[in-house]
């Protein structure tokens, strides 16, 4: 009977230990940090992932390129880049084509932009 209690214990143990070690950090979206946006390190791999098939020097959709600071900032200043990745008036974003950005990546760029767009 003690071996059986003794048993059960240490395999209660070893799942609780095992599960606890496997369990993944929440993802916390950098723009509800203090710290400071990033355009090389926030906000470029945004755009690598969501937007650089379509508009980059080779395919350059609708005229638009999204690979350099001076490209993306120009079009963040125009408002064009925020107005393209939010839903307007009920209608889903018109960006990127065939998906959506997370609110959290949406809410990253829209902190860089009230930031003045910072060349980081």
């Amino acid at each position: 009977m003690r071996l059986t209690i003794s048993f059960n214990l240490l395999l209660t143990l070893c799942l609780y230990s095992c599960t606890n070690q496997h369990q993944v950090e929440p993802n916390i979206c950098v723009a509800n940090q203090s710290k400071e946006i990033s355009f090389k390190t926030d906000i470029i791999p945004i755009l690598q992932k969501n937007c650089w098939s379509c508009h980059n020097a080779v395919n350059h959709s609708g005229g638009l390129v999204l690979e350099t600071y001076q490209q993306v900032s120009e079009d963040a200043k125009s408002g064009e880049l925020y107005d393209a990745i939010v839903p307007f008036n009920g209608n889903p974003p018109r960006m990127p084509k065939g998906g959506i950005l997370s609110e959290c990546e949406v809410a990253t760029i829209k902190k860089w932009i009230d930031n003045k767009m910072p060349n980081n």
